[in-house]
C-alpha cells in the first residue's frame, strides 16, 4: 500500500524543520553576538552548574574585598591617629624632662605647665578623630564622641564593644581600638589624661617627685600605644595578604568562566556561515514544494 502525503501535510513538514533550521542559525548568530558559549541551560547543564558556582564564589569575594577595602582604610587612619597620640605622650615626656630642672623659675615651670594643658587638649582632639562621621575609638557608638572636650576626659560611659569585620568564609578582624585602650594600659597605671594633669599639676607646684613619677608614667603609656600601633599593623597585614589572595583567585575564577562560557570566535563564525547556507538552500527547496497543479498539466 502506498502511503501519500497531502500537499498541506507537506508544507506543515517543510515548516516544522525550517523552524529548526532558524533556530539553529539564531542561536549561532546569538553565540557571536554575547561572545557566550552557553546561550541556555540546556546546551550544556554540567558546565552551567560549574558557572554558577563560580559566580556565587565571585560575588562573595566581591562582597569581602569591599569589607576588606573599609577596614584598611579604617585601620589606617586609626595608625595615623595612634601616631599623633604618640608624639603627645612623648612631647609631654620631653616637658616633663625640662621641667624637672632645678634651676627653673617657677613662672618658667608655669609656662611649662600651660604646655601641658594644650597637650591633654590635643590628646582629646586625637581622641575624638573620625573617619567619615565615624569615631575611630568610640567603640559600636561612633556616632558619640569618645572624650569630652570640655572635662578633658573620656565621656562615661566608656563603650568598649569591638568592630569586626568579615574578611573571608569563617574569618573575622576586628578593626577598632576602643578609648579605654587609647587613654592606658590600665592597672596602677593612670589614663593619660590623669597623668597629664597631674604632671602640669606638679610643675606648678614644683613637686619633683610628682614630675619625676609622670615621667614613668609616660613611658607606660609610650609602650602602651606602641603596643597599640602594632596591633593595628599586625590587622594590616593580615588583610593585605587576604586581599592579595583574592585578587588572584579573581583572576583565576575569570579565566576559569572564560573556558567555560567563552567562545571560539572563529568557529562560531564557520558554524554561523555553514547554518546560514543550510538555512537559504531550506528556504529554496521550501519554494518547489508545491507541485504543478491539473491546470498546469492541461496548458
Amino acid at each position: 500500500m502506498i502511503n501519500r502525503m497531502s500537499s498541506g501535510q507537506m508544507a506543515r513538514a517543510y515548516l516544522g524543520d525550517l523552524h529548526g533550521v532558524h533556530r539553529a542559525l539564531a542561536d549561532a548568530q546569538q553565540r557571536i553576538a554575547t561572545g557566550r558559549s552557553m546561550v541556555r541551560p540546556s546546551d550544556d547543564p554540567v558546565g552551567i552548574a560549574i558557572s554558577l558556582g563560580l559566580r556565587r564564589d565571585q560575588a562573595a569575594t566581591e562582597a569581602w574585598s569591599r569589607n576588606i577595602a573599609d577596614s584598611l582604610t579604617w585601620l589606617n587612619t586609626t595608625d595615623r591617629a595612634l601616631g599623633q597620640a604618640l608624639e603627645v605622650v612623648q612631647r609631654a615626656s620631653e616637658l616633663g624632662v625640662q621641667g624637672g630642672n632645678g634651676t627653673l623659675s617657677a613662672e618658667a615651670r608655669a609656662l611649662i605647665a600651660d604646655a601641658v594643658d594644650g597637650l591633654r587638649a590635643q590628646f582629646v582632639e586625637v581622641g575624638n578623630s573620625s573617619l567619615g562621621g565615624r569615631h575611630l575609638f568610640a567603640g559600636t557608638a561612633t556616632g558619640t564622641r569618645p572624650f569630652d572636650p570640655a572635662t578633658a576626659a573620656a565621656a562615661p560611659p566608656i563603650n568598649t564593644g569591638r568592630i569586626t569585620r568579615e574578611v573571608a568564609q569563617g574569618s573575622t578582624v576586628a578593626i577598632n581600638i576602643t578609648a579605654d585602650r587609647l587613654q592606658g594600659p590600665g592597672g596602677a597605671v593612670p589614663d593619660v589624661l590623669t597623668a597629664l594633669g597631674d604632671l602640669a599639676a606638679a610643675l606648678r607646684a614644683g613637686d619633683d617627685a610628682g614630675i619625676a613619677a609622670g615621667l614613668d608614667r609616660f613611658a607606660a603609656h609610650q609602650a602602651n600605644i606602641n603596643a597599640l600601633r602594632g596591633e593595628v599593623g599586625a590587622n594590616v597585614n593580615r588583610l593585605e595578604l587576604t586581599a592579595a589572595r583574592f585578587d588572584a583567585q579573581r583572576v583565576a575564577t575569570g579565566e576559569q568562566l572564560g573556558m567555560l562560557e567563552g567562545v571560539d570566535m572563529a568557529r562560531a563564525i564557520i558554524e554561523f556561515t555553514e547554518r546560514e547556507t543550510v538555512y537559504k538552500a531550506a528556504l529554496a527547496a521550501g519554494a518547489r514544494i508545491s507541485q504543478p497543479s491539473l491546470m498546469d498539466f492541461l496548458r
